[in-house]
């Protein structure tokens, strides 16, 4: 299971490309980090930096990524996070399960990383339950029905809920997480009062929600929120990010996310 990424919403993965040819996969060059990705299917965009930055502060020693795609979300905590000493993704597609096993081999990061095979709505090796500080995913965004769905079935697992809906994953959420462990995720605005609900149902109650507009003025096309098993009280609203300042130019705080990540 991997999450949506639609970058005609926010923005295509920033790094660039690195190296396309003889049809190998796009090789994308972060500071320190390498990661490949397929040329097509599913590839991740910025929603999966921006994931990465927003739930590093909640990281702790742990980490279980529930649809880790390629691994972007774990490679990025590895880095933003040097407490992290274990991290677990665990993918449903196997095409998309040896991108994340390679890239967690070619930067070294065996000893701290591991991604496995399974599916997350059931026991998944290597990840017992109320074991991991931190749970993330970048889920599905669309119920089906919703939108068009996509020939390429790697793109409609990742866009669409066919193999996973959003109860299946608070759900499971709730069974990886430590007692005082955080869930972070990404998902669409307008899906906050199911997503309030579901974590009420699941026992996790939301503690900060942040709205990413892709342009000034524009309405917010992404919702990242937080939450654990704390009592009381709603969730904080943080500032709006704003992905560009004008098209094709990022703004100066999506900038400062993307600062340190980012080969020069």
């Amino acid at each position: 299971m991997t999450g949506s990424r639609d970058s005609g919403r926010s923005g295509r993965a920033p790094g660039g490309e690195a190296r396309r040819s003889g049809g190998e996969p796009d090789r994308l060059a972060f500071a320190s980090l390498v990661v490949r990705q397929p040329r097509r299917g599913y590839r991740f965009s910025v929603d999966s930096v921006l994931l990465a930055d927003f739930a590093a502060p909640f990281c702790g020693g742990s980490v279980l990524d529930l649809g880790t795609g390629s691994g972007i979300v774990l490679l990025l905590l590895a880095r933003l996070c040097p407490g992290l000493s274990r991290g677990v993704g665990v993918e449903l597609q196997p095409a998309l399960l040896d991108f994340a096993q390679a890239n967690i081999e070619a930067n070294g990061l065996s000893g701290r990383l591991s991604a496995v095979l399974g599916d997350f709505r059931e026991n998944v090796p290597g990840a017992p339950a109320g074991a991991f500080d931190l749970v993330v995913s970048n889920p599905p965004y669309r119920p089906v029905g919703q939108g068009r769905r996509n020939p390429d079935s790697q793109k409609e697992i990742a866009r669409h809920e066919v193999a996973c809906t959003m109860a299946d994953l608070f759900r499971a959420a709730a069974r990886f997480l430590a007692p005082k462990g955080r869930f972070a995720a990404v998902g669409l605005p307008r899906r906050l009062p199911e997503i309030l609900a579901l974590g009420s149902a699941s026992g996790l109650s939301l503690e900060a929600i942040r709205f990413v507009h892709p342009l000034p003025g524009r309405a917010a096309n992404l919702l990242l929120f937080a939450g654990g098993r704390r009592k009381g009280g709603g969730p904080e609203v943080l500032p709006p990010l704003c992905v560009y300042a004008a098209p094709g130019r990022y703004a100066p705080e999506a900038q400062a996310v993307f600062r340190g990540l980012l080969r020069k």
